[in-house]
């Protein structure tokens, strides 16, 4: 029995990833190629080759799966054995790899806006969701460090001062610009978007245009693409990959949220410089230019090029120096995007002393808790957070829904309704507590929509895509009441991490982990919202349709959460078919918002607070800060109390 259990298993797994998973795929791009109306490369043939590609890879690595691992190319049933040869000698997960290839290549062949815009990049950022979230957890268990001490063609060499061979350096450099390449063309490909702003300024008018100053201009690209050849360390080749990649991740983002464009000047063409300027213009766009690249790369070579060849550090200096110099004299970018390709290369290079401020700050908050006794009363400073989120949200659903004040106060507190119910009859807390879960106040906030769709002339899809970017901020700050209360916390870890001291919390009091370095999740999630709602805005300035809005909401945190989820450590948090239940509904946000994305609906209204916010912002504060931080600690009543003694 126990035998065809497992075989019945291992058919829904394939019959899921094999047939469910593609169809739905298809469904998805057809479904939104209406709605995201954006240009496609007309080159099918590229697109065919693409996918025969990463189909070709998929099937070389099932075959290493089954010949040498001993198993199916099922990450929730692991080969026998650890297969690092074959495909696997290329990349660490060439299925997935090969998978995202097939997609975007069936999404170029077919000339699909929807499947290669949304659909291909969604599915690499799930698939990575997938493996992060669990399949790392599973080969950890049955193959110990060996999968993250695998190093394949295309992988990051090891953090050590060895020698690196020159086939790995090559390798390495032209996957670094091809992929920045793929990525900047695609920017460009996609033109002047329509929210247009335009990075010049007044100052700008002042720079003299020098024709010659783009030889400099033009010489960053053989200097910074053949920087990788020289970098004969495995330290120094994976600093600069490293720093290449979040150099990529925080401009792409940029480019992603902030449509700043370079309003060209008329050239005149009387001399072969100004001519090269103009062919350069042809073949780039002026949208993909805040923060500049050109800056970013020109500072990233001079720095390496100082750790290959410290003697020559003032050569490298005023060759970046004249690259950036050129940038402004060419007319090819603002003073802005100097500045802000400046503070993207500060940025990335300063990430990990940043990011552990950052853990710091956490830390402080997590420790900070105070209370004061108000007669049987008593009022909990991390009732604030959860109050300044709420009134944060509160300011957006106000902003999004200027005319219907008595809809926005109806939602806030079906979330936090709902919030309370799940908590007490889902995850099952004492009768006298009153915790709170999110996907609760998700329901309860849908529920309440459907409600006031059916007695008013709102749509619910306005409501729910309003309540999309007012969640964002919500639980952004709510986050730091997780934090304090100790809620949502990590499993321990060697990384950089965050300690909870207090005796209240409940990482000291439920986990028994007080004092150790614990997975930041309450601040991964911060981050994650973060980022969400500059997209999530940016959507809605595009005017997108408000069920679009609200899909996009769904998929994002369903997948920031399922990374989330795998790392938490709270002991009462069950399991279902080896994965956390949250994980299950991480999931469930994930296919309801793809669903979401699909059907048609008219956009947000145009934003505007009305009189009265600054009122209801403040009566809503003090509610949510009594909700969310008063209570009666010696009280028997039902959900009277915060937290356990």
């Amino acid at each position: 029995m126990a035998k065809i259990n497992l075989a019945l298993q291992k058919i829904a797994y394939a019959s899921v990833f094999c047939l469910l998973l593609p169809l739905l795929l298809i469904f998805w791009a057809r479904h939104t190629s209406g709605v995201v109306q954006l240009p496609v490369p007309p080159y099918p043939l590229a697109g065919a080759l693409l996918a025969v590609a990463g189909l070709s890879l998929m099937l070389w690595a099932m075959h290493n799966l089954w010949h040498r691992g001993g198993g199916l190319p099922m990450n929730a049933f692991p080969p026998q054995h650890f297969v690092a040869s074959g495909a696997y000698r290329l990349c660490r997960h060439p299925i997935y790899t090969g998978a995202v290839w097939l997609c975007a290549g069936a999404a170029l062949y077919a000339q699909s806006p929807g499947g290669l815009w949304l659909v291909s990049p969604l599915f690499a950022l799930l698939t990575a969701a997938y493996v992060a979230g669990f399949e790392r957890e599973v080969m950890a268990k049955q193959f110990g460090a060996r999968p993250m001490l695998h190093y394949g063609w295309f992988s990051l060499p090891p953090d050590n001062g060895h020698g690196v061979s020159f086939s790995k350096r090559l390798l390495l450099g032209l996957f670094i610009w091809l992929l920045w390449l793929l990525l900047y063309e695609a920017f460009v490909w996609l033109g002047i978007p329509p929210d247009v702003w335009y990075s010049n300024g007044v100052w700008d008018e002042a720079v003299p245009l020098w024709g010659f100053s783009v030889v400099f201009y033009v010489l960053l690209y053989p200097w910074a693409g053949l920087l990788p050849l020289c970098l004969r360390q495995n330290r120094l080749l994976r600093g600069f990959a490293l720093d290449a990649f979040w150099g990529m991740a925080l401009i792409f983002y940029c480019y992603l949220i902030i449509p700043a464009v370079v309003r060209y000047g008329r050239l005149p063409e009387n001399t072969i410089w100004l001519h090269w300027i103009a062919q350069g213009r042809e073949y780039d766009s002026a949208a993909a230019a805040l923060p500049s690249f050109h800056v970013f790369w020109a500072l990233l070579a001079a720095r390496y090029s100082c750790l290959c060849r410290p003697q020559w550090r003032m050569v490298w200096a005023v060759l970046a120096a004249l690259v950036i110099i050129s940038c402004l004299t060419t007319h090819n970018h603002t003073l802005a995007d100097v500045l802000a390709g400046m503070a993207a290369y500060w940025a990335v290079r300063q990430r990990q002393p940043v990011y552990r401020a950052l853990l710091r700050a956490a830390e402080s908050i997590a420790n900070s808790w105070r209370e004061w006794r108000i007669g049987r009363l008593r009022l909990i400073n991390h009732g604030f957070y959860a109050a300044l989120g709420g009134v944060c949200g509160f300011l957006v659903l106000a902003y999004l829904l200027p005319h219907y004040l008595w809809a926005v106060w109806l939602l806030g507190v079906a979330g936090f309704i709902g919030a309370g119910l799940w908590a007490q009859w889902v995850e099952g807390s004492s009768a006298l507590l009153r915790p709170f879960g999110y996907y609760g106040s998700v329901l309860g906030i849908v529920l309440a929509g459907c409600l006031i769709a059916a007695c008013s002339d709102l749509s619910g899809w306005t409501l729910l895509g309003a309540a999309a970017l007012a969640a964002c901020p919500i639980q952004l700050f709510g986050r730091c009441r997780c934090l304090i209360q100790g809620c949502c916390h990590g499993i321990p870890t060697e990384m950089p991490g965050i300690r909870f001291f207090h005796e209240k919390s409940r990482v000291c009091k439920l986990a028994g982990w007080q004092g150790q370095n614990l997975h930041p999740t309450q601040f991964y999630s911060i981050a994650a919202n973060f980022l969400s709602f500059f997209l999530l805005w940016r959507l809605y300035r595009l005017q997108m349709p408000a069920s679009f809005v609200a899909g996009m909401y769904l998929i994002l945190s369903g997948a920031f959460r399922f990374v989330e989820e795998s790392l938490r450590g709270e002991p009462q948090t069950p399991y279902f078919f080896g994965m956390r239940v949250y994980q299950w509904l991480a999931l469930a946000s994930v296919l309801t918002g793809i669903l979401f994305t699909c059907l048609p609906s008219a956009p947000l209204f145009s934003g505007s607070l009305p009189a009265r916010w600054l009122l209801h912002a403040v009566c809503y504060f003090v509610l949510i800060w009594c909700v969310y931080g008063l209570d009666y600690p010696n009280s028997m009543l039902r959900f009277s109390r915060l937290t356990q003694e």
